[in-house]
């Protein structure tokens, strides 16, 4: 089967090319933009108790409002709080409402902190319908940029947090995550490339193709996501970057030492790449096929988000084994012995003294050899005792000089923590009848009662007074284990 995939392919590798080049040019001008959300409530199941109280939310009180961002106010020498430093909370505040800044529904001025060391304003945004939507955190970026000059000539320092600052702080930091790992891994793979090769058309090889190959396996991904409802989490862009460029290039590995050792053998250019894909077909094609398995299994989490990611990276390695047994076949083909230039190492069989001798020794003292990988292993294991899975997809990871992270800490001088995203608590009728107003205050009293609640807001009633709903602010930020 693969040596007659091998003569396919070496016969024709001009068409081969061609046809990767335009289905990876249809796929990726018909497929839709790959998107992905940091938003954990947009990955769980319907049964869970937060999706449930958010139905209600929908059903009872469309309209609430929903606190966006947050202004955190402090004088610039650290001390109290004036009268006139408060006079220019509410002025500022009123200037940038009166700018209309789309998605800016209120900037309303809040009460000094008990301590008088910090002043908010809360800036009320519409409830996000749609993860992917970037309109909030344009928002904040625009608030940011009005906020400096109505700053001066006064003794205050400002810096905006909340869910859409730090959602905004999250994409950028993003970006940079997404270019560190792909120029790492690009720099990685093409160094050790050169030095197994010595030839810098082979270090090159991996980058070229692959960087074909991501955009199309990208845009497959992306349609699979919005034919079947799936969503993708925010680090899916960084994962598909490693496992394209190391599965990759593990198969490209696997064809030139076969093609290398054929050549040696005294086979031809087209001959030898015939049995460099015959030899390594069947592993290349079982390794590829555990691994989209592997990764498919992913299904089976109740969690939206790994539900998600084991399709999108099954996607990226089936289409890399595809291109490992045709379109790289067919370009090393092309390039047949100028594929090693310069080196001529090729052309002599490497002793490999040092692997031999670690073989023998391992042929001797195997039990030795077992018992020092036993302990290295073991070792190395420890580091998963203090592993806590964390699910704060944005405030955890962020670096700490981030806006968001210094006006949240800010904020914690003078309130809670969890003002910035208070919880929203609902107490329904069972019997679709009105609360008492007995009822909702008690309620209320047992919540400021719970053991890391800070404030609780008085109740509101929906139209049909049968759900109260509460705002909690709690004493620690909102998305931590504590919490």
């Amino acid at each position: 089967m693969f040596s007659g995939l091998g003569r396919f392919v070496v016969r024709r590798p001009w068409w081969i090319i061609l046809a990767w080049v335009v289905a990876a040019g249809a796929v990726i001008s018909l497929a839709p933009k790959l998107t992905s959300s940091s938003d954990e409530a947009s990955f769980l199941p319907d049964h869970y108790e937060s999706i449930r109280a958010a139905a209600v939310q929908e059903k009872d009180f469309p309209r609430q409002q929903n606190i966006g961002a947050i202004i955190v106010f402090q004088r610039s020498d650290g001390t109290k709080l004036t009268a006139a430093d408060s006079a220019d909370v509410r002025r500022i505040s009123k200037d940038l409402e009166s700018r209309k800044i789309p998605e800016v529904q209120a900037v309303a001025p809040g009460q000094v902190s008990p301590n008088r060391l910090v002043q908010t304003s809360v800036v009320a945004m519409p409830k996000i319908t749609n993860p992917e939507d970037t309109a909030q955190q344009d928002a904040v970026k625009r608030l940011r940029t009005d906020l400096q000059p109505e700053l001066k000539g006064t003794d205050l320092s400002a810096g905006i947090t909340g869910s859409a600052a730090q959602a905004l702080d999250e994409s950028d930091a993003s970006k940079r995550a997404g270019l560190l790992v792909g120029v790492g891994t690009i720099v990685i793979i093409v160094v050790l490339l050169l030095v197994i090769f010595r030839s810098p058309i082979i270090a090159l090889l991996p980058v070229v193709l692959i960087g074909l190959i991501s955009p199309m396996a990208t845009g497959l991904i992306a349609s699979a996501n919005k034919a079947f409802g799936m969503k993708a989490d925010s680090s899916i862009q960084e994962l598909l970057t490693v496992v394209l460029f190391g599965v990759g290039t593990d198969y490209i590995l696997f064809l030139l030492f076969r093609y290398r050792e054929a050549l040696r053998a005294g086979e031809d250019v087209k001959g030898g790449m015939v049995h460099a894909v015959e030899r390594v077909g069947e592993a290349i094609t079982s390794a590829a096929g555990a691994v989209i398995v592997a990764f498919a299994a992913l299904t089976l989490s109740s969690l939206g988000m790994l539900q998600s990611m084991g399709p999108a990276l099954a996607i990226a390695v089936f289409v890399t084994l595809l291109a490992g047994l045709t379109l790289v076949p067919a370009v090393v083909s092309l390039l047949g012995t100028k594929v090693f230039w310069p080196s001529k190492s090729w052309q002599r069989e490497p002793h490999g003294t040092g692997f031999a001798r670690l073989g023998a020794s391992l042929a001797r003292r195997p039990a030795g050899w077992a018992l020092v990988s036993a302990l290295v292993m073991g070792a190395l294991t420890l580091g998963a005792l203090g592993y806590r899975a964390n699910f704060d997809l944005a405030g955890s990871s962020l670096p700490k000089d981030k806006e968001s992270m210094v006006a949240l800490d800010d904020l914690q001088k003078g309130f809670p923590a969890g003002t910035t995203d208070p919880t929203s608590v609902y107490l329904t009728s069972t019997a679709d009848e009105p609360l008492a107003p007995s009822s909702a205050a008690a309620f209320r009293e047992r919540l400021s009662g719970v053991t890391g609640v800070g404030e609780v807001a008085a109740a509101k009633l929906s139209p049909d007074r049968t759900t109260a709903s509460y705002a909690v602010i709690l004493a620690d930020p909102p998305a931590s284990d504590k919490a």
